[in-house]
This record gives structure tokens, C-alpha cells and sequence, in this order.
């Protein structure tokens, strides 16, 4: 008799639900394993063996065939254990069959029996829901997880021997300690603004263009490049601005949690990511670990700051392959990872703040500090490409400040005055998006530009000066008119005036003098 349990794995951040069946039969002593599975797969029939042998169970001298369907999929991950050693109870008659079936299993096995945590969990558990299972068996380890979901029953047990227990119906065999934990979640999350290390715009000294600029990236999600010399506040602002940033949708946390888990960020401290991510990975990353991939393909840094900020400091540092590669997830907000077996693809939504130095010694153009050569300058600067340039929406020159702005108080604005009027900008955005779910003014196409970016006669000559004065292209004229349309949003406009133009122009025409 065949018997069938149900589990899953990861591809991406999506999950991928298999069919395990099981087959106890008359014939030579052997334990088959098939459905095109990796390494760590074919190794689960040793982990279960083994298992059974030290809770007190033994599998028969028979012929033991698994398969994990469907066979056109490479199984990857050690997430089946736990459902082919139920699947394996089931065909020796140690457990009931109907009512297993309403379960779906998600588990790694130790030889002792032990049940251990999955990397991935969410994702699994979230494509499970959609396919109509609403009882599910996971790691002890894992089930906080859960609690982003609704409407199911998750149990956990720390050893196989308690789960066996628990579904034959033997329950005064089981120890206290093998009882299980059922938890029922209701989808609720606590949503946190924003993490408490991240310092306060009223904090910071000076730099009132650069906070300006930085408002207007948070209102439209738009990328943003900052140049000045070392010490005047670029790092500090970039870790700010995740301050300024309005708190994630359920949606969201979900979708960020998800990348978490399957890169196996969650542990018992983390269930889920409540606050925007900001990453600050340094320009010694490898191309692997900014953009995800590998041998068993993972999220890279780029994902890892979904719906948050990611700050690349020392922006000319960086490899110019790995400069180059950004230019396909800025324009699409997804990586695609590419191997001849399979392709997965991560999300890549993020705010980028671009940080660096104007030259090597960082102090041009005041030439009485700056002690680098015209050919030093030039050959620094030409580090960045056009395209990434092209590709940036704000340009802003953070200046040093005299010794009375350093001293003075700061800027009374505080980071949750600026996040209000960044929330108020965004719901203009959203009413406007007629329930699409992206819905900022840097992620508009041509289609919506020419619908919400008109200009009036006035606007159109502006912009055509601009043109060819700083010799813009079509890429970073359609931009200008975004970061236009949410200067209006912050005012409260519906149309973008000649002053919101002007100041979209401005911050743009750094990009064509500066460099």
C-alpha cells in the first residue's frame, strides 16, 4: 500500500509543494530513495534509519521505496525528513492514515530523533496556505514563524518519538517533555517604525540640502547619491533616512521575512523583520554575497534590503563589475539568479543611498586641502560609469560646516515630523495608484509619467533648457520628472509647478556639473 504525506522546499523565496510516498513490499532488504534529489536528500534515509532506531522503532527487512513528486523538480534541502519518516509509520501500519493526510510536514530529523529547524520555513508554510492546508507540523524551533499567518493550527514537538506518540493515540506513553506545542496565529504582527539604533535627523549637524534630498528619496523611493569630503555626515544620514521611512504593510513584513528565512537570518530573538531592513555591506563584499547566488543559491545583500535602504558607502570603491551589476536590479527591483539546472529569482526593491568621496585624498575642490592631481581626479571619478549615474534620481553635495553649526543644537525637525510628511506623500501616491500594489513615484513607467507628470507650457520650456543644457538623456529626464511629482506630493499639489521642476532640476544638474 502506498501512503502519501505532504512537504515542501524553496525555490527563490517561493515555495514548491511535494508529494511524498512511501512503499513497504515483499522482496530483498533495501531502502530506495527517487525523485531527482540532491546530496542532502539522498542522505535523509540514513537520518530517519537512525532516528528510528533510537526511539525504539525498527523498519522492516523489506523492499522500502520513497519518492518525492514531482520528479521533474531537483529536491533540495533537509525539510523532508520528518515527512517521509511519517510517510514510512503510515506504510508499517503504526499510524492512521486519514487523518495524517490533513497534516503537512516540514521537519529535519538528528539521529536521535530530534527535530530540527529549516531554513525557509515561511515561504513553505505561506505556498502551503494558498494550496489549502490549515494543520501543520514544523520545528519547535521554527513556529513563530507561523505567526505571521491565519486561519491554521501549527504543532511542534521536539523528538519524533513524541510526534509517533501523539498520532497513534498512545498518549500516556508520552513524557512531559514530548508532548506537543500547539499554536493557532491570527496574522497579527507588531509593526515596528524603526529600529532604535538609528540615529535622529534632529541629531544631525548642518546638511540641510542633503535632508532635503533625503525627504524627497523616502517620499518616492527614489535613488539617491551623495559626494563630500570624509567626516561631514553622509553615513550618518544614509542610517537616518531608514528612520524617516513609514512603517512596512503586513504584506511587506511578510514578503521581507520571507528572504530572512530563506537566507536563515530568523533565530529565536528574530521571528519576523518588523522594521524596514537598512544593509551597509562594506565595498569588500564578493558579487555572491551583494547580489545572492552560490552553489545552493541565497539572497544577497541587495534582497536582504527589500522594501528598506541600502547604503553603499565609498560608492567608487566598489569592483566596477559589481558597480555594473546593479544596473539590471535598479531598473527592475529583482535579481535573477541564472545556473543551468534551474533559475530563481529573489525581490530587490530597495531604496539606494550611494555614498563617496569627490577624489582620492576626498577634499576637491577646495584645492588649499585637496593634494590630487587633474589626471588622479579624473581617473576617481571615472570609476562610475554613465549608466549607474544615469540610473541615480538625486545628486547632493554634503559641504563641511564651520565650528558654530557643529556646536549649535541642530535642526529642530525630528525624524518623526519628517516621517509624517513622508506618510502623507506616500498615501497621495497610493490613492493615486488606483489599488495597484507598487505604487511610488520612483517605480513609475513611461505609461504612468505621461498620466500623473504633465506639464503646463511654462514647465515644458523649463525642462526643455534643462535638457540640453545639462545635456540630460530621455532615462534621467523621465526622472526628473518623478522626483518633480513628489515634490508636489509633499507640498500637497496636485500639479507639478514651475518651483516643484525647478528643484527636481537642481538636485539633477549636480549629476552634469560635478562630474
Amino acid at each position: 500500500m502506498v501512503t502519501e504525506t505532504y512537504s515542501g522546499m524553496v525555490q527563490g523565496i517561493e515555495g514548491v509543494m511535494i508529494t511524498i510516498q512511501a512503499d513497504i513490499s515483499e522482496g530483498l532488504p533495501v531502502f530506495n530513495m527517487v525523485g531527482l534529489l540532491s546530496g542532502e536528500v539522498r542522505e535523509a534515509k540514513e537520518r530517519v534509519r537512525t532516528a528510528f532506531k533510537n526511539i525504539g522503532l525498527k523498519l522492516p527487512p523489506k523492499r522500502i521505496s520513497v519518492n518525492l513528486a514531482p520528479a521533474d523538480i531537483k529536491k533540495r534541502g533537509t525539510g523532508f525528513d520528518l515527512g517521509i519518516a511519517v510517510a514510512l509509520l503510515m506504510a508499517m501500519g503504526l499510524l492512521p492514515d486519514e487523518e495524517i493526510s490533513e497534516y503537512f510536514f516540514l521537519g529535519e530529523l538528528a539521529l536521535d530523533g530530534t527535530i530540527s529547524r529549516v531554513r525557509g520555513t515561511l515561504p513553505i508554510l505561506y505556498e502551503a496556505v494558498k494550496a489549502g492546508f490549515k494543520r501543520f507540523v514544523i520545528p519547535e524551533e521554527n513556529i513563530m514563524e507561523a505567526e505571521l499567518l491565519s486561519g491554521i493550527e501549527v504543532y511542534s514537538f521536539r523528538n519524533l518519538s513524541g510526534l509517533y506518540t501523539f498520532f497513534s493515540g498512545d498518549l500516556s506513553a508520552a513524557e512531559k517533555d514530548e508532548e506537543p506545542r500547539i499554536f493557532i496565529p491570527d496574522g497579527s504582527v507588531n509593526r515596528e517604525t524603526v529600529k532604535d539604533n538609528m540615529p535622529d535627523f534632529s541629531q544631525i549637524r548642518g546638511q540641510q540640502l542633503a535632508k532635503r534630498a533625503l525627504m524627497i528619496a523616502a517620499a518616492g523611493f527614489h535613488h539617491i547619491f551623495l559626494e563630500g569630503p570624509p567626516g561631514v555626515g553622509k553615513s550618518m544620514l544614509a542610517r537616518a533616512t531608514a528612520g524617516i521611512l513609514p512603517g512596512m504593510s503586513r504584506e511587506e513584513i511578510i514578503e521581507t521575512t520571507m528572504v530572512y528565512s530563506v537566507k536563515g537570518l530568523l533565530d529565536g530573538d528574530r521571528h519576523w523583520i518588523g522594521a524596514r531592513p537598512y544593509r551597509n555591506p562594506g565595498h569588500a563584499v564578493t558579487r555572491i554575497g551583494l547580489f545572492g547566488g552560490g552553489a545552493d543559491p541565497k539572497p544577497g545583500e541587495i534582497s536582504l534590503a527589500h522594501h528598506g535602504v541600502l547604503f553603499l558607502d565609498e560608492f567608487t570603491e566598489y569592483r566596477k563589475d559589481i558597480l555594473e551589476m546593479l544596473r539590471l536590479p535598479l531598473e527592475d527591483h529583482r535579481i535573477m539568479i541564472v545556473r543551468s539546472e534551474r533559475t530563481v529569482t529573489y525581490p530587490a526593491d530597495f531604496l539606494l543611498i550611494a555614498a563617496s568621496n569627490p577624489c582620492p585624498c576626498g577634499y576637491y575642490p577646495d584645492r588649499e586641502r585637496c593634494r590630487c592631481s587633474r589626471n588622479q581626479i579624473l581617473s576617481f571619478q571615472s570609476r562610475l560609469s554613465g549608466p549607474i549615474l544615469d540610473r541615480m534620481d538625486l545628486f547632493v553635495r554634503c559641504d563641511s560646516m564651520d565650528y558654530k553649526t557643529f556646536t549649535g543644537e541642530g535642526d529642530s525637525v525630528s525624524s518623526r515630523r519628517i516621517r509624517e510628511k513622508v506618510m502623507e506623500a506616500w498615501e497621495r501616491q497610493k490613492s493615486r495608484s488606483e489599488g495597484r500594489r507598487v505604487y511610488f513615484n520612483g517605480r513609475m513607467d513611461s505609461q504612468d509619467i505621461g498620466r500623473y507628470c504633465r506639464l503646463n507650457k511654462e514647465g515644458e520650456r523649463v525642462l526643455e533648457r534643462a535638457f540640453d543644457r545639462c545635456r540630460l538623456t530621455g532615462r534621467s529626464c523621465s526622472r526628473i520628472l518623478k522626483v518633480a511629482r513628489t515634490i508636489a506630493d509633499l507640498d500637497g499639489s496636485d500639479n507639478i509647478t514651475q518651483d516643484h521642476l525647478t528643484e527636481a532640476i537642481l538636485f539633477r544638474q549636480s549629476a552634469a556639473e560635478g562630474r
